[in-house]
């Protein structure tokens, strides 16, 4: 799981198989949410979906309680940039996983698009 706070901040969470069935219900995507009683260690695994280093661990002791929408300004996606040359150096190095690649060349007025369906 990827977790994003009201600053766009990106944090990796992890769950024991222990815990899933008691979480699955309450951790929906899209959803906000408080957590308490939790781990946060350096990331000791060989792969990550984003550059921080560190993860979130959630425990039998963990506990969650749902927000209502408009209570925080949560975006329900994130980003990151990275420089090419942090691109360049990851091809041989896969720890941190890239899922899109692209160029940013300019940055214009805002534009409203609709999609049709």
């Amino acid at each position: 799981m990827i977790f994003i706070d009201e600053k766009e901040n990106l944090i990796y969470g992890i769950i024991s198989t222990k815990q899933v069935n008691r979480l699955k219900g309450i951790l929906k995507e899209g959803s906000l949410f408080t957590i308490k009683n939790f781990k946060v260690v350096e990331s000791i695994s060989a792969y990550r979906p984003i550059e921080n280093s560190l993860t979130i661990i959630l425990s039998a002791s963990t506990v969650i309680n749902n927000l209502f929408k408009d209570f925080v300004d949560i975006p329900i996606n994130g980003f990151q940039f990275m420089k090419p040359i942090m691109i360049d150096s990851g091809v041989n190095n896969h720890a941190v996983l890239s899922d899109v690649v692209g160029c940013l060349y300019e940055i214009g007025d805002i534009e409203n698009c609709r999609s049709k369906g």
